[in-house]
């Protein structure tokens, strides 16, 4: 069932807007598996975005070479991740929990991630949401560090998050969410990066303006 042809959602602030393109929100997953469901997770939190108005990439991690700092930088997976890190606003990313923690794969996107390049610093004052899902019982072991990488990033991280327990059971066979309280937590979510992405995008000069960097340029 769709459930979102019958839902609306309110996450446009009454203010002015100075931007009138869509929010732009790149997603990123952790797993490769045939049916991962951190990726139909963040398929799923896709069209609800869409559905409130953003404009959604994903990136498809297959072929991301780990993390080896400079050699790899010109790998063309590596140039694919980061033109879409500039070209986003905001970021969702939806992780497995194995160990107690991201995945991996999910580790070497945000490690290819620079924290600068050149005067542009891409991930800056960008909001982000973090999601987990758990093939066991509800944890929070993923998304607590996710939300340490993404202070990390300088992004502002929301305050809510997802943590999809016993992820197996939540799913349809086509990939959709079933009609749970897990799934009206993906959007509360959403709505809520929403909200942030609108009021702080416009501010963003403003938000990461540095005394620091003012008097280094100074000198």
């Amino acid at each position: 069932m769709n459930y979102l042809e019958s839902e609306t959602f309110e996450v446009i602030p009454t203010q002015t807007l100075k931007y009138e393109h869509r929010p732009r929100v790149l997603i990123l997953y952790g797993s490769l598996r045939d049916r991962s469901f951190s990726r139909l997770a963040a398929e799923e939190s896709g069209r609800i975005l869409e559905k409130m108005g953003a404009e959604v990439k994903f990136f498809n991690p297959d072929g991301l070479p780990i993390y080896d700092g400079s050699r790899s930088a010109e790998h063309a997976k590596v140039l694919e991740l980061r033109e879409l890190i500039i070209w986003s606003e905001a970021q969702v990313w939806s992780s497995p929990e194995l160990h107690g923690n991201m995945s991996g794969l999910m580790k070497t996107q945000v490690d290819w991630m620079p924290l600068s390049v050149g005067a542009i610093r891409p991930t800056q004052g960008k909001t982000l949401a973090v999601m987990q899902v758990s093939g066991g019982s509800q944890s929070f072991n993923a998304v607590n560090n996710m939300r340490l990488l993404g202070r990390w990033m300088r992004m502002l991280t929301i305050p809510n998050q997802s943590s999809i327990a016993k992820a197996y059971q939540e799913f349809h066979e086509d990939g959709t969410m079933k009609d749970t309280s897990f799934r009206d937590r993906i959007v509360d979510v959403m709505e809520e990066l929403m909200r942030f992405t609108y009021l702080t995008r416009e501010q963003g000069e403003f938000l990461v303006d540095r005394y620091s960097e003012r008097r280094k340029n100074n000198k």
